[in-house]
């Protein structure tokens, strides 16, 4: 989504929120930047985790409205600092006009790569599809897993998981402010899995967490049967206990978010895909070769470091120097709507 609300916002020491700023050392009762965060040790925060059943069902959680107050109700929703503002729609769910006008797009590039398989064929074609459907690659007895990083409002979510049925869709997100907006958008959608994940991309030890919480949700192993070359670390990553993703999407992170989530991004790609194919799909604008591609961007650029100076445009050679380094494989770079690009890697 276009606002990663753990970087584009500030924290509400509220709910879940709170229990994790009491566990970095925090004031419970304080609103802090959250900046700050990366001044807490990593070993005292809860990375990854899944949204518990009881809190899943515990009615509209707790937002965050553009005056730092909360608010459940319909009207305008817009994160402290975000770049972005979501209408408050009837029910639980929040529309990000970004999300609206990005999301057909983003579903067709991807589309390419999970139905047609680039890689290995010239063409879409009904044959990947039926091996997608199969679970081709993955562990035996699992569906093909597509988890989005920074899921915000649900959006990208629920458009992903009427378009391939084939797939399952897990959706994350640094901060529970937009799980009731989520669950609201996966409604009657049976491959969304819910709850949502807990998920600090920065965190070097996200895939083993993002795995074991998706695995104990489907009860597809106990925490005490993982090895780490199950998780994808020595091995090749197609145990009972690796996430084994067939994709993993991040949208509009990137330049909102300190380098250190993008660069954690990219290493825990290298990990949690499907070897031999699992794709990774970046969502955003950047800059080429060190130049924005439009003035509107070079303004927009200097706008956010001016806000942040941890944020603003990464450089597409520089992604993709980080993505090697994590043992991945530039695919390609896709032109996409209002001077943004579509980043793709594949995991060999």
């Amino acid at each position: 989504m276009y606002s990663y609300p753990i970087y584009a916002s500030y924290w509400h020491a509220t709910g879940l929120n709170a229990i994790r700023l009491k566990q970095a050392g925090a004031l419970a009762h304080s609103v802090f930047p959250v900046t700050t965060l990366y001044c807490y040790p990593r070993s005292n925060l809860l990375n990854v985790r899944s949204y518990t059943t009881a809190e899943h069902k515990a009615g509209t959680p707790v937002m965050a409205s553009s005056t730092g107050a909360t608010t459940g109700g319909t009207g305008t929703f817009a994160f402290k600092s975000s770049m972005d503002t979501y209408a408050a729609l009837e029910d639980q769910r929040r529309e990000s006009p970004a999300a609206e006008r990005n999301k057909q797009p983003i579903l067709d590039v991807m589309r390419l790569y999970l139905l047609g398989n680039p890689g290995a064929a010239a063409a879409p074609g009904p044959a990947a599809a039926a091996a997608a459907a199969a679970g081709e690659g993955h562990a035996v007895g699992r569906r093909p897993l597509i988890l989005e990083i920074a899921s915000g409002s649900g959006q990208h979510v629920a458009h992903l998981a009427a378009a391939l049925p084939q797939y399952d869709i897990q959706p994350s997100d640094v901060t529970t402010e937009l799980y009731g907006s989520i669950t609201a958008y996966a409604a009657g959608l049976t491959n969304v899995r819910l709850p949502p994940l807990l998920l600090d991309a920065s965190a070097p030890d996200w895939p083993v967490n993002a795995a074991l919480a998706v695995n104990a949700a489907t009860a597809k192993a106990p925490k005490e049967d993982c090895t780490t070359d199950e998780q994808g670390g020595d091995g090749d990553g197609g145990g009972v206990c690796g996430l084994d993703a067939a994709a993993i999407l991040c949208v509009n992170m990137c330049h909102i978010a300190p380098v250190e989530a993008t660069q954690g991004l990219l290493m825990g790609a290298g990990t949690a895909l499907r070897p031999r194919g699992g794709l990774l799909f970046i969502y955003g604008p950047f800059t080429r070769d060190g130049a924005h591609t439009a003035p509107s961007n070079a303004a927009f650029d200097a706008s956010l470091r001016s806000r942040n100076p941890a944020w603003g445009y990464r450089d597409v050679g520089q992604v993709v120097a980080w993505a090697t380094q994590a043992g991945l494989e530039h695919v390609a770079v896709h032109d996409m709507p209002a001077n943004n690009f579509m980043l793709v890697f594949r995991r060999p």
